[in-house]
């Protein structure tokens, strides 16, 4: 099989076949404007394409393959004037229904040509799906796709429908793009890419797999045959007062986010271009695309230290903050989450002839930024050593591709999938052995842990890469007026790559003297068998196969199928679970050669040797395979509404990261560690959703959806805690130990554009509740001395009520958009007091949150040439939103640790406890403004 998938991939790479998209199609009936006679034979082609179709005996007629947009179908039949239809309107894997009545020739009247309405109810909609087209992206005051998907109903915090994070699988025109090492996206699509966006939530179809609460599917612009682009940048700052603190005379102490106050508009800019049209006639087209953005971010560090920088007690006892001139800093303001982007994308698309077509799309994504997180107490230490903190780095190549042949007018296959590489490194200098790197010694903070460091770096390196082929095989065919059927095939192979390192002094420089040894040192990288170093390489499998029958009846319409998934992870575990560790075990009969079986290492008894324990010491892992069964029901309540339902079994893999963490199975000294299982079995949820959809006026809809999500399998660490040999130490593995159930219910209603203005509001009620937020919830708990939690509690992201709104006003020349967003608070688990053992995970609520964002635009149309102005402002009101809490006070910027720290009488050399205690990160992004031009032609 796997032998196959590789040949599949070099002949399509031979022949050039690359990226095609994700469809929809557009049918209905051609007849007499005045007997309604079925037309037989009458043609309808889309306008500028070579898409068309001849009518059947009933007159029905269907166009299939058709890439999400906007279109002109014009029908004739001999005697019949010919008829255009325009603004004809097609999305993703959905049907639009056009009938059209042809005019007798005997009739004297000219071509007609009519508008097509654009109902607001999609009739063939079985689960819910949001839809956004690239237009409306471009009028939201937005800079990224995320951002849009943050927008749609059931997303709280990064969860969707109270599912766990890396549970939503992405698509980019047709082929799925998901890192199966941590389940996030493997790219950022930029936004001016989008031609079409969808999100489904509900039971999607059994086409989609490896996701358990939604599908991210994208398709990107292609070129036409005209050339068109455009040029634009925009620049930006922070513009906010701060978050401050006060003393009991009123004196300000701090200010969680200092130098906002101050005016920098290129704090933050952004330049892009793009340009598409044809290469060789209209049959070869391009779209092209570049960008780079450095985004200043708004938590600054000071600083004060240089990282070479020594503090130490002199021998009178007295601290010193410097040892020589040379650790000063010179108090300038370093960003702690800044980034700088480099982005690029080109796709080709080639119309062989009017039965075959083949796209390709290669994608660049180079990403740099500072990690700072405040609530990460080794971050948040660097403030005054903001330099000695590492980078991280995200880069990624993907490449996308699709061959498509139509073999019919009813029948069409694809032949496509996706090579694409994702890496990620942390590191403060590149070359572990960099001079620049001081002794970790130096690392440290004073006075009972209420400083931030006076100097140091960062020791880590860290890298993992995810390097996926996939290819896969769909065919589509329309079998009668009924049933558009589709069956596909596909495989993913793997190969996973992760070293993570703690640079350690040479022996030689191991110790240090603060008062007069040289900072710099030599570094080494430990041994493999330390426990100062990981490493692994697997080659995970994956493969599935899916039928699924769209039937499209008159007053229903049934989305039936069922999907094959298999994983091969290509792991092992341990065969004795009682002595983990290969490089350090402790049963004697794994130390040495126990001939004579009495537990003693006798003379002639030889040690083994780590190779000699690698021949019994794991078990592979074994295969895991699910069947999927998935239901969809939509019909018509009313003239314009109507019911959905759907059903569906969902099955996906755990996240790669999981399955081999730890992989050496190592155990620090004073600690309960985790490791991975690669036996791990599929995280499962069965997903149920009823809905009505009711269009109430020319330009008015409602959706109201109530779903259900039964979640089983998940990983944790609840019930996996293992004994070491001799009671020595615990430590806890991976299994599938959490569960969770969630209910909610979701009221949309949607404006469509008229008068000039287009609204939605979007409500959602929800009840998130599971055994734990966090896999390694469990574990936590034990080594904090408590139990792990055996009931059901609200999931961090359980926010019972959420609302997100959307405005648009456009006229000839200008427009303004807004969105707003209120969501309840979510859960935070309190502190236990002295009366009590323990309290219930998430048994409390923060405050809740707003936010307003707008975006206005002021438009000249040279000749050829657009001129458009913009201004964007976030958070415009500038509201300090609590996004997380001290858990003894259930606020962000107040905690009573700092009043017991004073009454103990800390000392305050380095920093205030004002200071140490202020965390920015507990609140939301403040006020950002950006403004920019784009020239478009």
């Amino acid at each position: 099989m796997i032998n196959f998938y590789r040949l599949l991939f070099v002949a399509m790479l031979l022949t050039s076949v690359a990226l095609g998209g994700t469809t929809g199609k557009i049918s209905g009936t051609v007849k007499d404007s005045q007997t309604g006679e079925a037309l037989i034979g009458a043609s309808v082609v889309i306008e500028g394409t070579s898409i068309g179709a001849a009518a059947d005996l009933n007159g029905f007629y269907v166009l299939l393959n058709i890439a999400p947009g906007t279109y002109t179908i014009a029908a004739s039949a001999v005697g019949y004037h010919r008829q255009e239809i325009s603004n004809v309107s097609v999305s993703i894997d959905l049907t639009t229904s056009i009938d059209i009545p042809l005019v007798s020739s005997v009739v004297e009247e000219k071509e007609v040509v009519v508008t097509a309405e654009h109902p607001l109810v999609q009739k063939d909609l079985t689960a819910t799906t949001a839809i956004v087209s690239g237009a409306q992206i471009d009028a939201l005051p937005v800079t990224e796709v995320g951002q849009v998907l943050s927008l749609q109903a059931g997303y709280v915090d990064g969860s969707l429908r109270g599912g766990r994070s890396g549970e939503v699988a992405y698509w980019i025109d047709g082929v799925p793009i998901t890192d199966a090492y941590d389940g996030g996206q493997v790219v950022e699509l930029n936004k001016s890419l989008v031609q079409e966006l969808q999100l489904v939530s509900g039971a999607f179809n059994a086409e989609y797999g490896q996701a358990m609460s939604g599908i991210v599917n994208i398709a990107t612009k292609e070129g036409g045959p005209k050339f068109t682009g455009g040029a634009g940048f925009y620049l930006g700052q922070y513009a906010s007062s701060g978050i401050k603190t006060y003393d009991s005379l009123g004196h300000e102490t701090s200010n969680l986010l200092p130098g906002l106050d101050k005016i920098n508009p290129t704090a933050i800019h952004n330049y892009e271009f793009n340009l598409s049209g044809p290469l060789i006639g209209n049959d070869l087209t391009f779209f092209g695309n570049g960008r780079y953005i450095y985004f200043g971010g708004w938590l600054n560090g000071v600083n004060r230290f240089n990282p070479s920088n020594v503090s130490y007690t002199d021998s009178t006892g007295a601290y010193r903050l410097y040892r020589d001139p040379s650790g000063k800093g010179d108090s300038s303001l370093v960003s702690l989450n800044s980034s700088e982007r480099y982005y690029g994308q080109g796709k080709l698309t080639w119309r062989i002839s009017p039965m075959l077509k083949v796209t390709g799309n290669f994608i660049y994504d180079d990403t740099k930024a500072k990690p700072y997180s405040s609530s990460n107490e080794g971050d948040r230490s660097y403030f005054y050593d903001p330099n000695g903190l590492g980078y991280d780095y995200n880069f990624s190549n993907t490449f996308i591709f699709q061959l498509t042949h139509t073999l019919s007018q009813n029948t069409f296959y694809t032949i496509g999938g996706s090579i694409f590489q994702k890496e990620y490194q942390h590191y403060l200098y590149q070359d572990p052995h960099d001079p620049r790197y001081v002794n970790p010694k130096i690392l440290q903070t004073t006075f009972d842990g209420y400083s931030f460091m006076t100097g140091g770096t960062d020791m880590d390196h860290e890298e993992h890469r995810t390097n996926t082929i996939l290819a896969k095989i769909d065919l589509t065919s329309q079998m009668g007026e009924t049933n558009l059927v589709k069956i596909g095939v596909e495989g993913r192979r793997h190969r996973l790559l992760y070293d993570k390192y703690t640079l350690q002094p040479i022996q030689s420089e191991s110790e240090f003297n603060f008062a007069s040894d040289n900072p710099y040192i030599s570094t080494q990288i430990p041994d493999i068998s330390s426990d100062f170093h990981d490493y692994y390489e697997h080659h995970p499998i994956e493969l599935s196969s899916y039928i699924q029958d769209k039937m499209e009846f008159k007053n229903l319409i049934v989305n039936i199928g069922i999907r094959f998934d298999y994983f091969d992870p290509d792991g092992h575990v341990l065969a004795d679970p009682t002595d983990p560790s290969i490089y350090n075990p402790i049963k004697p009969s794994n130390r040495f050669f126990d001939y004579n079986g009495n537990g003693i290492q006798d003379p002639g008894e030889p040690d083994k040797t780590v190779a000699d324990r690698l021949a019994y010491w794991y078990r592979k892992a074994s295969a895991k395979s699910q069947l999927s069964p998935r239901l969809g029901f939509s019909f018509p309540i009313t003239a314009r509404g109507i019911v959905h339902f759907s059903y569906g079994h969902f099955f996906q893999t755990p996240r790669f990261e999981r399955l081999y963490e730890n992989p050496d199975f190592k155990m620090p000294a004073g600690t309960i560690p985790v490791v991975g299982n690669a036996d791990l079995a599929p995280e499962q949820t069965i997903n149920g959703e009823l809905g009505v959809q009711q269009q109430l006026s020319d330009d008015v809809s409602l959706d109201v959806t109530a779903y259900l999500r039964d979640i089983r399998n998940l990983t944790g660490t609840r019930g996996a805690v293992y004994d070491v040999f001799g009671g020595s130490q615990q430590y806890v593995q991976y299994v599938n130990s959490d569960f969770g159930f969630v209910k909610g219910i979701v009221l949309t209603m949607t404006k469509s554009f008229a008068g000039g203005f287009n609204a939605t509001v979007d409500y959602t009620f929800q009840i998130a509740k599971g055994t734990a937020s966090d896999p390694q919830a469990a574990k936590n708990a034990l080594a904090s001395g408590q139990q792990p939690e055996v009931q059901l509690t609200p999931l961090d992201w359980d926010q019972r009520h959420t609302l997100n709104a959307t405005l648009a006003y456009t006229a000839k020349a200008w427009g303004v958009s807004a969105i707003g967003q209120f969501g309840s608070g979510t859960p935070y688990t309190p502190r236990a007091s002295t009366d009590i053992s323990s309290l219930l995970t998430d048994s409390q609520t923060k405050p809740e949150y707003f936010d307003l964002d707008v975006r206005t635009f002021y438009q000249i149309k040279v000749d050829m040439l657009t001129i458009v102005a913009f201004l964007r402002v976030f958070n415009i009101l500038d509201i300090r939103n609590e996004t997380a809490v001290f858990n003894d006070t259930g606020r962000a910027g107040f905690t009573t640790d700092e009043e017991v720290a004073i009454r103990s009488n800390v000392k305050q050399v380095v920093n205030t406890l004002d200071q140490f205690y202020a965390y920015p990160t507990h609140f939301s992004e403040p006020r950002r403004i950006e403004f920019g031009m784009n020239l478009e032609f």
